[in-house]
């Protein structure tokens, strides 16, 4: 618990607020991951680049924080199968990323608030979901027959339906034109067999759109995809500690 209480030591100087908001959204946001989109302006099959998708909200819905702390941007960096997905928030104040390493074989949860670094480390092997996706509600997906060109690539559309109390229905737009394999594994889309490019997710009673605007394919260090040295590793117990403590 010593971790802990530096933590909580650490958020004291800003508003517990603004924590609570950050953490909630970008722990879900960063972890519906693997998703790819484009800049109207590169060649198809490309497996190395970067990822920008914007958070769009319902502005009708109440909202118990500030509105303009809610993140509006999800980066996703992949090569060679392995992708990093990242928010942060707080001037890099707050920063957490999932990053999936197939040759490694392994799932590493990254979270940075205020300079405490840790790292929660998992096997791909086995069907269970990683421990970001722990608390998500379960998704059911009908695929259907309709095409759809979506920034100049042709897409699939489906209607997922989030299995919660309050059940609603979002599209999926995706594609088989990025080259990156079974890009939804061990996540609750693993049923969509391709690149997603628009999808939907409520969070905190908040309605969010997800949809992909900028692609580039570029080099990608292989840095991005192993656990970085200055991270210190914690149990799942401590991971549970840490988001009980920022509710």
């Amino acid at each position: 618990m010593q971790k802990i209480h530096f933590i909580f030591t650490k958020i004291q100087s800003v508003s517990k607020h603004l924590v609570v908001s950050l953490f909630y959204v970008g722990f879900f946001m960063v972890l519906l991951s693997f998703f790819g989109c484009k800049s109207h302006m590169f060649n198809k099959n490309f497996d190395e680049g970067i990822i920008e998708y914007s958070i769009i909200y319902d502005e009708n819905q109440s909202f118990k924080y500030d509105p303009m702390l809610r993140p509006d941007k999800m980066v996703v960096k992949f090569k060679d199968n392995n992708t990093v997905n990242r928010i942060e928030g707080l001037s890099g104040g707050f920063m957490f990323a999932l990053v999936q390493n197939y040759q490694q074989n392994m799932n590493y949860t990254l979270i940075n608030i205020f300079g405490k670094k840790l790292f929660y480390s998992e096997s791909m092997e086995g069907k269970a979901y990683p421990y970001a996706y722990s608390g998500m509600p379960s998704i059911t997906i009908k695929k259907t027959e309709d095409k759809v060109e979506f920034m100049g690539l042709n897409c699939l559309k489906a209607i997922a339906t989030i299995n919660d109390s309050l059940p609603q229905s979002f599209e999926i737009l995706y594609t088989n034109e990025l080259a990156i394999n079974n890009p939804n594994k061990n996540t609750p889309f693993e049923e969509i067999d391709g690149v997603m490019l628009k999808f939907s997710v409520v969070l905190m009673k908040q309605n969010m759109q997800i949809v992909a605007n900028s692609i580039k394919s570029m080099n990608i260090p292989k840095d991005e995809f192993i656990l970085p040295k200055d991270y210190e590793q914690v149990d799942e117990q401590t991971l549970n500690d840490i988001f009980e403590l920022l509710q």
